[in-house]
């Protein structure tokens, strides 16, 4: 394999985000739960209607799990998941509450590989085998990899999460090792 940084890098941001969709932080560690206190979110920006209305109706009320509300100043209509909070919510309208941070997508499809800069020469190389013959690739002194969001809302989500306990920017040092070592060996 010829020295790839670009390649290198792609290889990272796919690892940061399966590393995310199993539910682990940076850290491997797994993302902290959502709350369970009560949560209030606007109808109108509910993304699922039709579940909100499954997990709305009259019985749900009557039971205390939910409830409807006009706020006064701008007569606007309002839910609250009183027993589940946003942990209730998630599991309602996108069927998991185990964080992984994909309710829509929209974030993990807008985190990509922004920029890579090599910088210099190190003066290794790495060596190859192949049917021609062996071959030195020289390897850059240093890689600046620069990976984050496209969408500047996405990378708010992705910051607010972050404050919550669930930060999905990086990878365990032994993951990151294995990913790049695997790029090596192609």
């Amino acid at each position: 394999m010829k020295w790839n940084s670009n390649e290198i890098a792609e290889a990272i941001k796919t690892a940061i985000v399966k590393n995310t969709l199993r539910g682990r932080d940076k850290y491997g560690k797994e993302f902290k739960l959502y709350s369970t206190k009560p949560f209030a979110i606007p109808y109108g920006a509910v993304h699922n209607k039709s579940k909100l209305k499954q997990a709305t109706d009259t019985k749900t009320k009557k039971q205390g799990k939910v409830n409807y509300w006009k706020k006064t100043s701008t007569k606007g209509m309002w839910i609250t998941w009183l027993d589940s909070g946003y942990k209730g919510y998630k599991k309602t309208m996108f069927g998991n509450s185990k964080p992984n941070l994909w309710a829509t997508g929209g974030m993990i499809k807008s985190f990509t590989r922004l920029k890579v800069i090599e910088k210099g020469d190190s003066g290794a190389t790495y060596n190859i085998k192949t049917n021609f013959g062996e071959f030195k690739i020289p390897i850059p002194q240093e890689v600046h990899i620069t990976l984050g969001w496209t969408d500047k809302e996405k990378a708010k989500i992705a910051y607010y999460n972050k404050m919550k306990g669930r930060d999905m920017f990086g990878l365990p040092q032994k993951y990151l090792e294995n990913v790049v070592n695997n790029m090596l060996k192609k």
